[in-house]
């Protein structure tokens, strides 16, 4: 079996949900993809840098993640942070 790591790249077929479809197919009609395909490929991208970028930041602010007010905390600077990337996103394509 292949390393993970060696794959270039992998043809994949899957069936999407109706909601992520229409998301996809949005991003499409508007201009921001050229293709369904480049579309997946491009907001998966994008997850996985947020993903990448969420567990390098975490130790900044996670010192004492097991107390209730810390944890609270943590959670709203989250969502401002989700927040701010959502408003950035909107007035990129605006």
């Amino acid at each position: 079996m292949e390393s993970p790591d060696s794959i270039s790249s992998k043809q994949v077929g899957v069936r999407l949900p109706g909601h992520l479809y229409r998301w996809l197919r949005e991003k499409v009609d508007s201009g921001e993809y050229p293709n369904m395909a480049q579309s997946v490929i491009g907001e998966l991208t994008k997850a996985r840098t947020l993903e990448e970028v969420r567990r390098r930041e975490s130790p900044y602010y996670s010192i004492h993640e097991e107390e209730p007010l810390v944890r609270m905390v943590n959670e709203r600077i989250e969502g401002f942070r989700r927040e701010l990337l959502d408003e950035v996103e909107r007035r990129r394509r605006g």
